[in-house]
C-alpha cells in the first residue's frame, strides 16, 4: 500500500509540476525551469525509497513531505501566496523546522538499534532532532541565497533569512523538546 501511495503522489506531483512550467514557458517565463526542475526532484526522493529493504519514514511523514511541497509551490508560489499574505514564508519556514525534526527523530529511530535506545538520554534525542533540523535550515537557505544570487529566485535581504532561520529554529525547537519528552524515562 505504501509503495502504491508513494508512486501515485510523486507521479502526480511531478506532472502537476510540469504543467506549471510548460504553462510559464509559453506564456513567455522562462524563469520558472529551474525551480521546477528541483521541484520535479524533490517529488521523486521518495521514491528512492522504494528501493531499500527498509526504510524510517511512516506514511503519515511522507503524505506531510508532499502536502509541504503542495503548499510551497502551488499556494506559495502558483497562486501566489509568497506575495498575497506577508506571513505565509515565515509560517512555511516554521513547519519546514517541525518536519525536519519530524524527519531527524524518524532518522534517529531508525539508526539506533531498538536494544540502545532505553539507554540513551533525552537530551541525546533532543539534540539530534534540533541539529538535523537546523542543518536542513541551514542548507535550504544556502539554496534560496544561490538562487537569488544567480538570479532564479527574487531575493529581499539578509534580514528575511534570519527571521527564516530563527522560524525554522522555533519549529525545529518543538519538535526536538516532543521528541525528548516522547522518550520514556530510563
Amino acid at each position: 500500500m505504501k509503495k502504491k501511495v508513494i508512486l501515485f503522489l510523486s507521479i502526480t506531483f511531478a506532472v502537476l509540476v510540469t504543467v506549471v512550467v510548460i504553462r510559464d514557458m509559453l506564456n513567455g517565463n522562462f524563469s520558472t525551469w529551474p525551480a521546477g526542475l528541483g521541484m520535479i526532484f524533490c517529488s521523486a526522493l521518495p521514491i528512492f525509497l522504494l528501493f531499500l529493504k527498509k526504510h524510517p519514514f511512516n506514511l503519515p511523514l511522507i503524505i506531510s513531505y508532499y502536502l509541504f511541497l503542495f503548499i510551497t509551490l502551488f499556494l506559495g508560489a502558483v497562486l501566489k501566496f509568497y506575495d498575497r499574505f506577508l506571513w505565509w514564508d515565515t509560517m512555511l519556514h516554521f513547519f519546514g523546522g517541525s518536519f525536519s525534526g519530524f524527519i531527524g527523530t524518524a532518522i534517529y529511530n531508525f539508526l539506533l538499534p531498538k536494544r540502545l535506545q532505553r539507554g540513551v538520554s533525552r537530551w541525546m534525542i533532543f539534540l539530534f532532532a534540533l541539529s538535523f533540523s537546523v542543518t536542513i535550515s541551514v542548507l535550504w537557505e544556502s539554496a534560496e541565497f544561490a538562487g537569488t544570487v544567480i538570479g532564479f529566485l527574487q531575493g529581499e535581504s539578509n534580514k528575511d533569512t534570519m527571521k527564516d532561520m530563527l522560524a525554522g529554529l522555533t519549529g525545529a525547537l518543538i519538535v526536538a523538546r516532543y521528541a525528548g519528552l516522547r522518550k520514556k524515562s530510563s
